[in-house]
């Protein structure tokens, strides 16, 4: 249900990847996924962080360890 009200935002912010990121911030606590649908840019901010995940897992790095830091703080 977060999933089906998150998509649509995340795609407007990255189309290419916005199942994935969507995915990756449903990991988060439910709280913080629901402010984020609240909150226009704390969405931006978390899809920016997201990418940036993604583009480090391109290049070798441990895209899961990277995971963790994907919360509000």
């Amino acid at each position: 249900m977060l999933g089906e009200q998150l998509y649509p935002l995340v795609k407007n912010i990255e189309h290419d990847y916005a199942g994935k990121i969507t995915g990756m911030l449903l990991e988060m606590d439910k709280t913080e996924v629901l402010h984020l649908i609240e909150s226009p840019d704390a969405l931006k901010r978390k899809v920016s962080e997201a990418m940036d995940v993604l583009q480090r897992a391109g290049s070798g790095t441990d895209a899961a360890d990277q995971l963790g830091s994907l919360s509000l703080n």
